[in-house]
């Protein structure tokens, strides 16, 4: 890795030794994410068939500690003894190792984005050194990496049997950051040093200014922008519900969940009623999608949500999980009884007061409940919020940009060895 200049980070004529090669393996490291989209499905089939999904959860495990060995190694090479680097490195790989295991208990496969993006990280790192060698390469490469993560999830909504999710983005974002953070504060590479000058500044701006425009882009693309697209992005709704009774987010506002209740009571519940075998759940998916009939979507997904983790409780073993599903139930329970109550009957699926009994007996009285149904739905803003809110963002950012790229501000005058 070539030595740079910890001044003015003016760019060089001619591109260092070694620069195009480390752009080229980011970009082909880029590319193979992108173009294993549409096979991630398969694959992960495949290993929850002859394995379990859980291995993926493992293989990054064993990935984060080998990472932190072979940099503990290098640290040992470079006869660096600062205990701060060593606490550092420990400390961040606990926290990848917590997210891992929080993942395990729900979708292990999604640990996989720690790899991903955890190489690209280190793949971007090399590649900007060859140009920026202050503080600011570690926030470049962490905007660049979370909007090549953000365009990861664009092609996955493009893509038959892909999802876009915003967690996932989350996730991409953590990786990227993590690796940076390791970097700054355990490796402190020696050709990285002193505050950003103007251009570094400009630089952060205008490539914040490219993910805020892509992000934004994202919280736009509601379903009613390109209706026949399979996926759905961003979907806004609302938060009901409480803190004592437990809280779900609806397309719907409470008074149309309750009026649609009484006005379809008979077609609805002869609805509910054909489909409510679990066999036909996906039948019903398909037919009743929340964008054609948000309604019996949400009441058929609430009976789901209840009857599978009613079983899921009956079978557990563990006492603690099954405490958890058997809440889960009840208060899925109650949500279909107070929004959904006359289809319920209609459908002939409410739950008879002796079973309802039982359930409450076993459920965690302390435990704040929030339905997992909708979860992806944005409560806290609406659509022409998240507009305001970004065009802001990036016209501000941009107005810095311009700022920074005026010569004789107060930026150019930071000292080099600050």
């Amino acid at each position: 890795m070539p030595t740079l200049d910890t001044g003015l980070n003016t760019l060089p004529p001619k591109a260092a030794p070694g620069e195009k090669l480390a752009w080229a393996l980011a970009v082909l490291w880029s590319g193979i994410i992108y173009a294993t989209i549409p096979f991630t499905g398969d694959g992960v089939s495949y290993v929850k068939q002859y394995w379990d999904d859980d291995v993926f959860a493992y293989v990054v495990i064993a990935g984060v500690i080998v990472m932190l060995a072979a940099a503990a190694i290098l640290l040992l090479r470079r006869q660096r003894k600062s205990i701060p680097s060593y606490l550092w490195l420990i400390t961040i790989a606990a926290v990848v190792i917590n997210q891992v295991i929080e993942l395990k208990k729900g979708s292990p496969a999604e640990a996989i984005h720690f790899l991903q993006y955890g190489l690209l990280s280190l793949l971007l790192f090399r590649a900007f050194s060859h140009r920026i060698g202050d503080y600011s390469i570690y926030v470049a490469v962490t905007i660049t990496g979370s909007t090549i993560g953000m365009l990861d999830e664009t092609i996955q909504w493009l893509t038959q049997g892909r999802y876009f999710g915003l967690e996932d983005i989350w996730l991409n974002f953590t990786a990227v950051a993590l690796v940076q953070a390791a970097l700054a504060l355990g490796i402190k590479p020696r050709n990285v040093s002193g505050w950003p000058d103007r251009i570094s500044l400009q630089r952060l701006c205008r490539l914040g200014a490219a993910a805020m425009a892509g992000l934004g882009l994202c919280f736009l693309n509601t379903p009613d922008v390109f209706p026949d697209n399979h996926g759905i992005m961003i979907e806004y709704g609302f938060l009901h519900g409480d803190e004592d009774n437990g809280t779900f987010r609806s397309r719907l506002l409470r008074e149309d969940l309750h009026q649609q209740d009484t006005t379809r009571a008979v077609e609805g519940g002869q609805v509910l009623a054909k489909f409510r075998d679990r066999e036909k759940y996906d039948d019903f998916l398909a037919a009743y999608t929340p964008l054609k009939d948000p309604f019996l979507h949400e009441a058929r997904v609430h009976m789901y949500s209840r009857n599978v983790n009613l079983e899921r409780a009956r079978k557990a073993t563990d006492e603690e999980q099954q405490r958890r599903q058997f809440t889960s139930a009840h208060w899925e329970n109650r949500i279909l009884e107070d929004y959904f109550g006359r289809i319920l009957t209609v459908s002939n699926s409410r739950w008879p007061d002796q079973l309802k009994v039982e359930v409450k007996s076993k459920i965690d009285d302390e435990r704040i409940f929030i339905s997992y149904v909708s979860r992806h739905l944005i409560t806290a803003f609406s659509r022409q919020q998240a507009f305001w809110g970004f065009l802001c963002a990036v016209l501000g950012l941009l107005m810095l940009a311009r700022h920074f790229g005026r010569p004789g501000n107060a930026a150019d005058q930071v000292p080099t060895n600050a």
